[in-house]
């Protein structure tokens, strides 16, 4: 039953096309991530019946303009012909009943209109330049058929259209060109996130790392800086009471975890609790202080430590990494090198004076 209404939909499909999703007329879209990193476009098809598909070169047929001419089902897939401009006809397979399909062509074409429009912003990114770094120039720009566009600089720092204004606004601030090429060395070596987040907060963050102890680093829109610590528990059993950090002997040992209150406000998210259908997810938030510096400061970033959950049911070990270890000196590093051109926030300010008055 279920096989026959996919039939029956792609019979319409194949009959009607919506013209808010096909016109008649598209251009191969040059900027494509997928073309400048392979230097082809992939996935286009020659004969449906048989599934034999074919690479396009990207320097034959770049920003070539292609016209729809039909669509069909074959082999539980739904295809769209089309004429090339040099008269060559090829397929593009959208979708099938069967089985995923590896890639969807329809994304390398993009109306003529909004591939105007792309041309010109390309051609305005590539004039832009780093302040204080008067030798770097744009070299490449993608941009997905969704309009996401992706800025790579001469030295390899890559930052999207839409936190760009942001990063530059704040190189300016970085006077010494010597420090501004260390962020960016750092960006890349980590492939740190740059982000405006909100109330309109710069964000250098370590999300794309899966360790469960991070450091991101946000901005105010008064050019404070405010380094947060950020720790995550996977595990079955909820509820933690408090974790340690552990290498060679020498431990951090947190505050007990329901000193945590679930509040959110314009400062800190300070505990979440999320649950799946596979695990339990605590995420604990604190503002980076003189303790903890210190401690990952200490760290052998030759070995690997551990981080221990105890909870009321279980304690949980979870592994820090070598790399991530190396990760979390570098965003101190980073925390460093911004304080000496912006402030530091007065509550980061605040927690390491009570952990002075703690030691006391």
């Amino acid at each position: 039953m279920k096989r026959t209404i996919f039939y029956l939909a792609l019979m319409l499909l194949s009959n009607f096309i919506p013209s808010t999703s096909l016109a008649d007329e598209f251009i191969l879209n040059k900027y494509d991530p997928n073309v400048i990193k392979t230097g082809e476009y992939s996935h286009f098809y020659t004969d449906p019946l048989t599934d034999t598909k074919i690479s396009l070169p990207a320097n034959k047929y770049s920003a070539m303009k292609v016209v729809f001419l039909d669509s069909f089902v074959a082999n539980d897939c739904l295809f769209y012909k089309f004429n090339l401009e040099n008269g060559e006809i090829f397929y593009l397979k959208e979708q099938c009943f069967s089985k995923e399909i590896e890639f969807n062509g329809l994304k390398y074409l993009i109306r003529p209109d909004q591939y105007s429009e792309i041309e010109k912003n390309v051609q305005d990114l590539k004039k832009i330049k780093i302040p204080n770094l008067n030798d770097v120039v744009v070299k490449t720009v993608t941009v997905t058929k969704d309009n996401i566009y992706e800025v790579t600089f001469s030295n390899g720092l890559q930052i999207q259209k839409e936190y760009l204004n942001d990063f530059l606004n704040l190189s300016k601030k970085i006077t010494n060109p010597d420090d501004l090429k260390l962020l960016i060395h750092y960006m890349k070596k980590h492939q740190l996130s740059f982000t405006t987040g909100y109330d309109n907060r710069y964000l250098f963050s370590m999300d794309n790392s899966t360790s469960p102890l991070k450091i991101d680093i946000f901005i105010s829109t008064n050019l404070e800086v405010a380094p947060v610590v950020d720790i995550t528990y996977k595990g079955t059993k909820a509820l933690i009471k408090k974790f340690t950090i552990n290498q060679n002997k020498a431990t951090y040992s947190s505050i007990n975890t329901r000193f945590y209150t679930i509040n959110s406000n314009k400062e800190l998210t300070i505990y979440e609790l999320l649950f799946t259908k596979q695990e339990v997810i605590e995420k604990y938030r604190f503002y980076l202080d003189k303790k903890i510096t210190d401690y990952i400061k200490w760290l052998n970033d030759k070995k690997s430590a551990k981080i221990v959950f105890y909870g009321d049911l279980q304690d949980v070990s979870q592994k820090i990494t070598r790399k991530n270890i190396v990760q979390l000196k570098d965003m101190i590093n980073i925390n460093e090198l911004l304080t000496k051109y912006f402030k530091r926030s007065l509550v980061s300010l605040e927690k390491d004076k009570d952990e002075e008055e703690d030691d006391d």
